[in-house]
C-alpha cells in the first residue's frame, strides 16, 4: 500500500532532523532513517499500531527510538499525520488531524 504524508508530518520530520542534527549529525540521518522505515513497514502491514482515542488514527513507536508515527489508513494509502517524541504528552484532536 501507498504511503503519504501529510505536510505536518513532513514538517514535524524536518523538525526532528534539524533538532538532532544541531548536536549529532550523523544520529540525525539515523533516527529519520528508523522513522521512514517506521512508515514503510505501515505501508507493508497497514494493520499495525494501536488505536488512539482520535477517530480512525492509529499510532506505532520506532524501533530504537522514542518517536510516535500517528497514522490513518484509507482505502489507497496510509497517511502519515504525526510524528512526535514519546516522551511528550498526548497529543489532542488539534494535533494529530
Amino acid at each position: 500500500m501507498k504511503v503519504r504524508y501529510s505536510s505536518r508530518a513532513r514538517d514535524d520530520i524536518d523538525r526532528i532532523h534539524d533538532y538532532i542534527a544541531a548536536h549529532n549529525p550523523r544520529a540525525a540521518t539515523a533516527v529519520i532513517r528508523q522513522i521512514r522505515a517506521t512508515c514503510r513497514l505501515l505501508g507493508r502491514h497497514p494493520g499495525l499500531g494501536r488505536p488512539t482515542q482520535l477517530s480512525d488514527i492509529r499510532v506505532i513507536s520506532t524501533a530504537r527510538y522514542p518517536y510516535l508515527v500517528y497514522h490513518h489508513v484509507d482505502a489507497n494509502a496510509v497517511m502519515i499525520v504525526h510524528v512526535r517524541d514519546a516522551r511528550r504528552d498526548v497529543p489532542s484532536v488539534e494535533d494529530v488531524s
